[in-house]
């Protein structure tokens, strides 16, 4: 195994496996999962994943006292068909119809390395693609963002052409960096950011986006139907795959239609339809 088309064809099944892994896998985990297939030397596999790790396409984190691999974030990341994850910092050449959205690293949920975010921005690009009066970019256009994070899903319904979003989260730190986020991105005057409870929000929203574990998605449903128009979408992610079909029951019984599931591992994202 010298040949440059060998450590290409390991390097591929590294990333791949690092990518699709439900559990977050050590060194030594990853090169028996490799071993059991290439029968390679650990070397050869160590300068393979060292390659990815200078590439950018691989990072080490640190948990628990021990070193995992994981997909790297700390490059322009291509999320779904049109959305961008870009750190701050970085220039990034996009196309004409590209959604670039920047993001400055902090301790919020929403960086992109969690599954459960990559799905809620494939989920709000489809809702606007399915629902194209969302993206009218007129002052009927709304969208709330429950559990903000870091902004990157109200960022999202604004450069996909919501007019304005509120972005609400009990958490200051995650309010400062969701500020900040906004920022960066130029849109300080369509997403508002605040600490209001959803229990004291009023009037209608034309989406609303949660990237929430199940029980809150379920206790939230009479708040969320009174916050909710008319032929109106609902993004939720955060799911559980074992969660899913309970919360579509409690969902679809009367207002709502799912419009869309996707599964990435084990976590779910949902999109419905007020009708």
């Amino acid at each position: 195994m010298g040949l440059n088309a060998d450590i290409i064809n390991i390097k591929e099944y590294i990333y791949e496996t690092v990518s699709s892994s439900l559990e977050s896998l050590t060194f030594g985990m990853l090169y028996k999962i490799l071993n059991k297939r290439f029968k390679i030397e650990r070397n050869y596999f160590k300068n393979a994943l060292n390659e990815l790790v200078a590439e950018g396409e691989l990072s080490y984190s640190y948990k628990y006292g021990c070193s995992f691999l994981e997909k790297s974030f700390e490059k322009p990341v291509q999320i779904s068909k049109r959305i961008f994850l870009v750190p701050h910092q970085m220039k990034f050449s996009k196309k004409a119809d590209d959604i670039e959205i920047k993001i400055k690293s902090g301790i919020s949920f929403g960086r992109g390395d969690h599954p459960t975010t990559r799905l809620a921005l494939r989920g709000i690009e489809f809702a606007f693609e399915y629902n194209s009066s969302l993206g009218s970019r007129n002052n009927n256009s709304t969208a709330l963002d429950i559990g903000t994070g870091n902004g990157v899903l109200a960022i999202a319904c604004v450069l996909l052409g919501t007019g304005m979003v509120m972005g609400i989260d009990t958490d200051t730190c995650a309010r400062n960096e969701a500020k900040e986020n906004v920022r960066i991105n130029g849109l300080g005057g369509s997403v508002k950011i605040s600490e209001i409870p959803v229990e004291k929000i009023t009037g209608q929203f034309s989406i609303i986006t949660a990237n929430l574990r199940y029980p809150t998605l379920r206790r939230l449903y009479p708040m969320i139907l009174k916050l909710i128009g008319i032929n109106s979408m609902l993004v939720f992610s955060g799911i559980k795959v074992s969660e899913c079909n309970e919360l579509t029951k409690l969902y679809t019984k009367e207002y709502f239609i799912c419009r869309r599931e996707e599964r990435e591992k084990d976590w779910s994202a949902l999109v419905f339809q007020r009708f």
